[in-house]
């Protein structure tokens, strides 16, 4: 008798859905546990990625860089309470869910398992775990730089996206994104710099 296979990221997440009702973050973590922190990661992470999902910057900044730290050290990742306490209502599942359920399906139809020491091989789920917690600075902090959420969220997706289907070619994404995003705010913050000395230089 065969086993069934695994249940795909996508149909994993829609069935936070078929819940149909509001959750908490620890229920969502408590339901989602069976295919690790990384999963719970993307949830956290797509929100981001919707401007008119307001309130969630910082506990769930704080989270991921709070997970993406823990597998940086190689602990085991944990929540604070006020994370886990965190519910989002059926309206607001509905909204990030659909996005991430998408952009999901995408993933599966590209990734594959490649190059797989970036993701298996020693130190490096350290690695994606730092580059995890770098991309959750940037969605943790009100840096009001247009598209600035767009990058981290795109590194960490692909980060652990890489990490859950043993794709290196995603893992190179996800820190490509990552630099990325550290270059267009170095860049907007000597933009901004010249503009201040520009002015400066006038009165």
């Amino acid at each position: 008798m065969t086993e069934p296979s695994p249940r795909r990221l996508s149909q994993e997440i829609a069935a936070l859905l078929a819940e149909g009702r509001s959750l908490s973050i620890g229920e969502i973590e408590s339901i989602l546990q069976s295919r690790g922190v990384a999963l719970l990661i993307m949830l956290l992470s797509a929100p981001f990625l919707i401007p008119s999902v307001p309130g969630l910057s910082t506990p769930f900044g704080a989270a991921i860089i709070l997970m993406g730290a823990c597998l940086a050290c190689g602990r085991k990742p944990w929540l604070p309470q006020f994370v886990l306490r965190r519910e989002l209502s059926l309206e607001m599942l509905r909204k990030i869910l659909g996005v991430l359920i998408q952009l999901l399906q995408c993933m599966e139809r590209l990734t594959q398992p490649r190059i797989e020491f970036l993701q298996s091989g020693p130190g490096m789920s350290n690695l994606i775990g730092l580059g995890i917690a770098s991309g959750g600075i940037f969605l943790f902090l009100p840096i009001m730089v247009p598209v600035m959420n767009t990058l981290p969220t795109l590194s960490i997706l692909f980060l652990t996206a890489g990490m859950m289907e043993r794709d290196g070619l995603f893992v190179i994404l996800g820190y490509f994104f990552g630099l990325a995003a550290w270059v267009y705010f170095g860049a907007w913050l000597l933009l901004g710099k010249a503009g201040f000395d520009c002015l400066h230089g006038m009165f």
